[in-house]
């Protein structure tokens, strides 16, 4: 029922640049788990992400033939979801942390069941290439289509490249979309950037965009 373009317009909503100068500093795709599952997200729980970085843009320094880039977002505490509608759950949480790592080793391994032997630990080795702290982290997740939309504030603050964003250390959003290849004991697939001044999502776009694919 029009669910590939669903997810793309929710997309482009996560996505869409403010304006012309928007940049794409990080490209990644990741899977994450929540303490008690998701959905449906209850108060308190834990969520994590792990994920490959698939590019990175100046003034960063991505160099894929040497390193693996690996990403670990932590520390997020969940609100608890609200329900707008049926088929519609929000979920805000608070705290968060980001972190980047460069690893020559190219060990990443997600398994099964996290937290496992491999995950986070494995995403977090090598040099802290980048980090720093995430806000207003929320979910848009449409049950009946198993899809959604995220997105936070990010405010870098450390890591061995963190001198490398001159003054331009505040001002960029995470967000993307979720994706349907998901290995056993994770709850959601992540496909998504952080981007320097883009366009907010906010829950009333959610449900305009919902109206436009039920006519």
């Amino acid at each position: 029922m029009k669910h590939g373009a669903l997810a793309l317009m929710i997309g482009l909503l996560a996505l869409a640049p403010a304006g012309a100068n928007a940049m794409s500093l990080i490209d990644f795709t990741g899977y994450s788990y929540e303490s008690g599952s998701f959905p449906p997200s209850n108060p308190g729980d834990l969520l994590n992400l792990v994920a490959i970085v698939d590019g990175l843009t100046q003034p960063l320094v991505w160099d894929p033939t040497a390193y693996e880039y690996t990403m670990h977002l932590s520390d997020l505490v969940s609100q608890g979801a609200q329900q707008p509608d049926p088929s519609t759950i929000v979920v805000s949480y608070s705290g968060g942390n980001f972190d980047l790592y460069e690893d020559s080793s190219y060990n990443a391994v997600l398994g099964i069941n996290p937290p496992n032997a491999t995950v986070p630990g494995s995403f977090m080795d090598g040099t802290h290439y980048l980090g720093g702290q995430l806000n207003s982290f929320t979910i848009f997740y449409n049950t009946q289509f198993n899809s959604g939309a995220f997105e936070a504030d990010v405010t870098f603050a450390n890591g061995a490249h963190f001198n490398d964003l001159g003054p331009q250390t505040t001002g960029y959003t995470f967000g993307g979309v979720f994706r349907f290849d998901i290995p056993q004991g994770y709850d959601l697939q992540w496909d998504g950037q952080i981007l320097l001044d883009p366009v907010a999502v906010e829950p009333t776009t959610w449900g305009q965009v919902k109206m436009t694919f039920q006519r």
